[in-house]
């Protein structure tokens, strides 16, 4: 990409107009964890089938997004922004008319197409109009809003799915996504693209090879290691060989694979990758938890899930202040480890576990992801030179939405493998039912926690050091 000039006096206008986009991710996602029971009842499917719905859309994201982050190179980042943002509110609309399971799951494949788009440029238009002494502070923002979307979300999806319907949900991402294309329209300037050639041979490779992996993870949950899964396994491994091999041949390849021989960049993605498997795996399961086995209403447990994302965004703020005297790789490692204590001490609450005490571990957890995040991103897009911020910003982008992807499908493996089918397709979880399915939960939630843990390592293992 060619150098990107700085825009002084309209930065932040261009920041928030962003931010506004990025915020349908976040609040899409977390209305969905909270409305997942309810839509296993209203279509009467087991958490097996309604798991699809978080991941086919997940799936699509992480498939696509390195594709669009090329183009954003290409032709220039609003554009792949604003076709994101109309493909998305029009995927919404037709979400919340679904007629079946089936509608549901296809039209949530297309909110992923569009938020892939978005999703691809989103810090490489931050990174391409920031100084790199306001770029941590912008990062930072952008977290801030991140877990602001995670606030509204389940408050709004309980609110909703109570008093009016689960439909609500979807219309509300449509509305959404209406103010950000105007937003858009109004304020984001039409970068400057480098009219490089698309490596579609390498988008596809890529596509084939994250589709069958994330599907193979996915089905684990229901069936055994069958010819269906030796097959999606072998597709798999073939088309990631295939991917290295021709993009280490081709002159516009979609990824330069050197850019990971820089450690920062990528130990910062595996640690980025392990705090999202290790979220989503919680933030999965603790709907079915709160509503099925403890027996709260939706807004209730949407206002129990909004206590992470709160304590997120207070923390995301101080780590930028924490960041001018803690090196970068720390400050990941200690937020690292905080997340992983919340976790456990979700995983060792009982039956007759308090509402404060839930409300503990998750405020725990919210905090040391706060601090990861921000410093996470920053660090990681600031090792690249100039020219890579669209591949950066979609890789990134992309590592984080694979490890939301099997983060739902190891949380659900979890469970299917340590509770029986016959519990998890009920409605309420009552008796001896109710002690197998918390069994199985503490199972899932001590998992979360070790992945947790190895994204501290994995943040140990990087050192900060700017592209020059």
């Amino acid at each position: 990409m060619a150098e990107q000039k700085h825009f002084p006096i309209n930065r932040y206008a261009i920041l928030w107009a962003v931010l506004i986009g990025n915020i349908i991710g976040p609040i899409d996602g977390s209305m969905i964890n909270v409305v997942l029971p309810t839509l296993s009842d209203a279509f009467s499917v087991p958490m097996s089938v309604v798991q699809w719905v978080p991941i086919v859309n997940l799936t699509v994201v992480s498939a696509t997004m390195l594709l669009f982050g090329k183009i954003g190179d290409a032709v220039s980042y609003r554009k792949p922004f604003l076709w994101g943002l109309w493909l998305f509110c029009a995927a919404s609309f037709m979400a919340g008319f679904a007629p079946s399971i089936v509608f549901l799951i296809i039209f949530r494949a297309l909110q992923g197409l569009g938020a892939s788009m978005i999703m691809s440029v989103v810090f490489a238009i931050i990174t391409a109009v920031f100084p790199p002494d306001e770029l941590g502070k912008a990062m930072g923002m952008n977290i801030f809003t991140v877990s602001l979307g995670l606030v509204i979300g389940p408050l709004l999806a309980g609110l909703l799915t109570n008093y009016l319907s689960w439909r609500w949900v979807f219309f509300v991402d449509g509305i959404v996504a209406l103010t950000g294309i105007f937003l858009t329209l109004r304020y984001i300037p039409n970068f400057e693209g480098t009219a490089t050639k698309i490596d579609y041979l390498g988008a596809g490779l890529f596509f084939v090879f994250s589709s069958t992996f994330l599907l193979l993870v996915s089905l684990s949950s229901n069936y055994a290691f069958n010819t269906l899964s030796k097959t999606l396994l072998l597709i798999s491994i073939l088309s990631l060989l295939l991917f290295i091999y021709f993009e280490q041949r081709t002159p516009n390849a979609l990824v330069n694979l050197k850019l990971f021989r820089n450690r920062s960049f990528s130990f910062g993605l595996i640690a980025s990758m392990f705090t999202l498997i290790s979220q989503f795996m919680m933030t999965f399961v603790l709907p079915f938890r709160l509503q099925r086995l403890l027996g709260y209403q939706p807004h209730v447990s949407g206002l129990m899930i909004t206590v992470f994302p709160l304590t997120s965004m207070i923390s995301s703020l101080l780590s930028h202040s924490l960041n001018t005297r803690v090196a970068d790789n720390i400050l990941c490692f200690l937020g690292s480890i905080v997340s992983a204590m919340g976790i456990a001490l979700l995983g060792f609450s009982g039956l007759d576990t308090s509402f404060i005490h839930l409300a503990s571990g998750l405020a725990i957890y919210g905090f040391g992801t706060g601090l990861f995040q921000s410093v996470n991103s920053k660090s990681v897009m600031a090792t690249l030179p100039k020219n890579y911020l669209g591949i950066g910003s979609s890789l990134l982008s992309m590592i984080r939405n694979m490890g939301m992807a099997l983060g739902v499908a190891l949380g659900s493996l979890t469970l299917y493998s340590f509770v029986p089918h016959t519990i998890l397709s009920q409605s309420a979880y009552l008796g001896q039912d109710s002690l197998l399915f918390l069994q199985g939960l503490r199972y899932a939630y001590l998992f979360s926690a070790g992945v947790s843990l190895l994204a501290a390592l994995s943040s140990l293992l990087t050192t900060y050091s700017p592209a020059q």
